[in-house]
């Protein structure tokens, strides 16, 4: 397969999962439960399996900036399920949420180690 389409699948599944993260955190209520975990787990999912499928194809083995990366996924894919069980603490979710996004975003820019 073609390494762009991994990246745009990639791309694409982080955005998404980083949104329904952010829709659980602004409306937690228990009917809206189920269906964003759901998301959130098929997302996620798709997050890892591109991220490695591109890993893969770039021939770089498995970097310390990946492993970075996969903390990140981790922190962010746990913080859907935490926004139904800590709602009175939705601000200090959110800021865990944009930082690991930035620590992400910051490893795939500059690849520092």
């Amino acid at each position: 397969m073609n390494i762009q389409l991994f990246q745009f699948l990639h791309l694409v599944s982080v955005l998404l999962v980083s949104g329904v993260t952010f829709a659980a955190f602004a409306a937690p209520h228990p009917d809206n439960r189920s269906s964003y975990l759901k998301m959130s787990g098929v997302l996620s999912l798709l997050v890892v399996l591109s991220g490695g499928g591109t890993l893969g194809m770039m021939g770089l083995g498995f970097p310390a900036w990946a492993w970075v990366k996969v903390v990140c996924w981790l922190v962010l894919t746990g913080l859907t399920g935490m926004a139904f069980r800590m709602t009175g603490q939705i601000r200090m979710l959110t800021t865990v949420a944009v930082v690991a996004i930035l620590i992400a975003v910051t490893m795939v820019t500059y690849r520092p180690f």
